[in-house]
């Protein structure tokens, strides 16, 4: 263990590491890509990459910066596909034409308008989707759908707990394919269901597709330096969430060019369901064999490269190792460390602060989701398809407002370090909260339509800053967990959609001004969050505080593995960094000079 610190202490110093040419030619040989350029010098550090090149689909960095959002927007697209066509989904099941309840009808009603709005006859009228006519749907109550909602983000709540410790074990590539095409399997299931039982059980598992944040997330976070991954984090993130923006826009369009060839209200929104399922799989099918792990490669492939080295009683700086110890020092038992990585994030109570926070920015986005349509439709007075349209512009922000957050939080961090991005996260949270209060306090006669939507648009891009400049906090939280931590922040918005929904039950005003106080209070929280070796928001950091290479090296022995170089130098915590942190703390300064920010 100190002889990896000291070699990575030697290369931050510029002097020559102690383990000759044997560990250069090492390193350069597990940072190539197929094109067999190595990820050193200019524009990368230990292999990650320094900058963003959007028009790049090269391996591994930014392939799988664009696989990452890519996936999560067509999982928000899916997760999000059943609201906007809610308004036929909830129509009643038709009746057979020869039925003769329908028979008595033609008669009675023999203008197809006026059938369809009758109360009973609407159940014989399957071409009518004129909102509150015709028939075609399930049948559902007002009850029904806000249970329906509740559904549609509970089993995001479990999976983005485990899924990062799972990617931290079994690597982000695999763990996000197989995600993908099992999910894809609920989602076709969607086009088929006859009540409401069916519905309540394929929104659940359709919810499961929100652990996707959680990978795309930790993807962005191995493939990219301290300099710029809170605009990776960001940026990814943010154009994910998209999806959600872009099926209130676009579902109901599908749905109208399926009734526009003449299909039934029934036939069209099942239909309509069927396509988002569809890219889910050919997407999961594209990431597992076209996009790598890690900048150094597979995580498969370099567990066998250390086994194969191993049987011919060579390793890197470890002579004659097991097959057994040629694995653990590869990564480890994928098991342990999964559970030894959710379990140090989750006694880490800084992770709790942010778990709040994203509670009330991501949790309050998806409450948005799935009511503003209908909030906006009945306080303001507007058609299904005017306030569908309205709703989606929160959505649409994510395209520009969360990489604005992660990019002022690297901003910060280059002028004060780490507790730079703690100050950006508490101004966002403290801005969003005062936003929403805003638009809650907006009706029909105080600001009318315009004022409301300009509340809108100040609050969903507040709100996305806030997302933004929350996980670019994540990888500094806890370095040798990020998976565990980007979980369980993960599971927070969540677990504060799941708040939310039942919240609405009091009603849209109410509920949006309470969960903008809470927001206002989270805010308050963050000054308390204190970070080993750079402090907190107002104090630096004690000297005597354990620095990141020390507590890295307790998680070792806790899941008896040493953990690569690139883990430690990944925070920007190293014996030197957190000399040099010291050193500025102790002189009144805040900047911390990292390698490459």
């Amino acid at each position: 263990m100190d002889q990896r610190i000291d070699r990575e202490q030697a290369k931050h110093e510029g002097k020559a590491s102690p383990d000759t040419e044997e560990q250069h030619t090492h390193e350069d040989a597990i940072f190539h890509d197929t094109s067999g350029q190595a990820h050193h010098g200019p524009g990368y550090v230990n292999g990650r990459k320094t900058k963003i090149d959007l028009l790049s689909l090269k391996r591994p960095h930014m392939r799988a910066f664009h696989a990452s959002w890519f996936a999560f927007f067509i999982c928000f697209t899916m997760w999000f596909a059943i609201p906007p066509l809610m308004v036929t989904i909830k129509k009643p099941p038709c009746l057979s034409a020869d039925s003769p309840v329908c028979q008595q009808c033609a008669i009675n009603f023999p203008d197809p308008l006026a059938l369809g709005k009758d109360k009973i006859c609407a159940q014989c009228a399957p071409y009518d989707d004129r909102v509150g006519a015709g028939c075609g749907g399930l049948g559902l109550s007002a009850s029904d759908i806000t249970t329906s909602n509740v559904m549609s983000v509970s089993g995001t709540l479990i999976i983005r707990i485990f899924i990062g410790p799972i990617a931290d074990s079994y690597g982000v590539r695999r763990t996000y394919s197989v995600l993908l095409i099992l999910l894809s399997i609920p989602g076709f299931c969607a086009a088929a269901v006859t009540n409401l039982s069916g519905l309540l059980a394929v929104r659940f598992f359709i919810s499961l597709v929100g652990g996707s944040f959680v990978l795309t997330q930790l993807w962005t976070s191995l493939m990219f330096h301290t300099n710029v991954v809170g605009l990776a984090n960001a940026t990814s993130a943010g154009w994910g969430n998209l999806g959600g923006g872009a099926s209130l826009a676009i579902m109901g369009t599908v749905f109208a060019s399926f009734k526009s060839q003449g299909y039934t209200n029934n036939q069209a929104w099942k239909y309509t369901l069927a396509w988002p399922p569809s890219l889910l799989f050919i997407t999961g099918i594209v990431i597992l064999f076209f996009t790598d792990d890690s900048p150094e490669g597979n995580f498969c492939d370099m567990r066998k490269d250390k086994e194969e080295k191993a049987k011919d009683g060579k390793s890197d700086g470890v002579k004659n190792l097991t097959t057994e110890e040629a694995i653990l020092a590869s990564g480890g038992e994928p098991t342990n460390i999964a559970q030894k990585s959710l379990v140090l994030a989750a006694k880490n109570w800084n992770c709790w602060i942010l778990f709040a926070c994203y509670a009330f920015s991501f949790g309050v986005e998806l409450v948005v989701n799935s009511n503003m349509p209908l909030y906006l439709s009945q306080a303001f007075t507007l058609t299904q398809a005017q306030g569908g349209m309205a709703a989606s512009l929160f959505g649409l922000c994510n395209l520009f407002a969360r990489p604005l957050g992660g990019f002022v939080s690297d901003e910060m961090f280059k002028l004060f370090g780490v507790r730079g991005r703690l100050w950006a996260l508490f101004l966002c949270t403290i801005a969003m909260g005062s936003s929403l209060l805003a638009f809650a306090s907006c009706t029909q006669s105080s600001s009318g339509i315009t004022g409301a939507l300009v509340a809108l648009f100040f609050w969903a891009t507040l709100t996305n800053m806030t997302e933004g400049a929350c996980f670019a906090v994540v990888p500094f939280v806890e370095p040798s967990a990020i998976g565990g931590v980007a979980g369980l922040v993960g599971a927070g918005g969540t677990a504060g959609a799941l708040g939310g929904n039942f919240l609405v039950r009091i009603g849209g005003r109410p509920a949006f001004c309470m969960l903008g106080w809470l927001a206002m209070i989270t805010g308050m929280l963050v000054p308390i969050i204190w970070m080993p070796g750079f402090g907190s928001m107002f104090l630096g950091a004690e000297k005597e505080e354990e620095h990141g290479p020390a507590r890295i090296e307790k998680f070792e022995e806790m899941v008896n593995v040493e953990m690569a170089p690139e883990v430690v130098e990944y925070a920007g915590i190293s014996r030197k960094s957190n000399e040099e942190e010291e050193r500025r703390s102790s002189n009144g300064s805040f900047v911390v000079n990292l390698e490459g920010a």
